[in-house]
């Protein structure tokens, strides 16, 4: 009888280490989302910025109210920042980043307004501009 718990006992514990092997394995989405460009990260993020500026942060639009965009350019990667005006210094909460992946620009967007209401519009207008069109939805 004991040999026939130890054995049951020995088959579940191995049955659970497989579990937590396979759990590990499993893939997990990514924190972020990521388009691409055929252009590079400076002018990427300048064609986005400008759009911004345009669409979001325009005279009369209030989805943004109360937030302020940051671009930050230079060779190898280029971002902009969505801030708080009331924390300037504080956790951005959007962020849209371009880097050179190989022969693309690689347009990587992550922050909590991404699961706000305001999501969807970010989403699809950031796409449209690191694709190459400007303007406003």
């Amino acid at each position: 009888m004991t040999s026939l718990l130890a054995k049951t006992a020995g088959a579940l514990f191995t049955a659970s280490l497989a579990a937590v092997a396979l759990t590990g394995c499993a893939s997990v989405s990514p924190d972020y989302l990521e388009y691409r460009s055929r252009s590079d990260p400076v002018s990427v993020t300048r064609r986005i910025a400008t759009n911004i500026g345009r669409c979001w942060f325009a005279d009369g639009e209030t989805a943004f109210a109360g937030h302020a965009y940051v671009p930050e350019r230079n060779a190898a990667t280029s971002r902009i920042l969505i801030l708080p005006m009331d924390e300037p210094g504080g956790l951005p909460r959007l962020i849209i980043d371009a880097s050179r992946d190989g022969r693309r620009t690689s347009v990587k967007l992550f922050g909590p307004m991404l699961d706000t209401p305001l999501g969807p519009r970010i989403r699809n207008d950031v796409n449209r501009w690191a694709g190459g069109t400007s303007g406003c939805a």
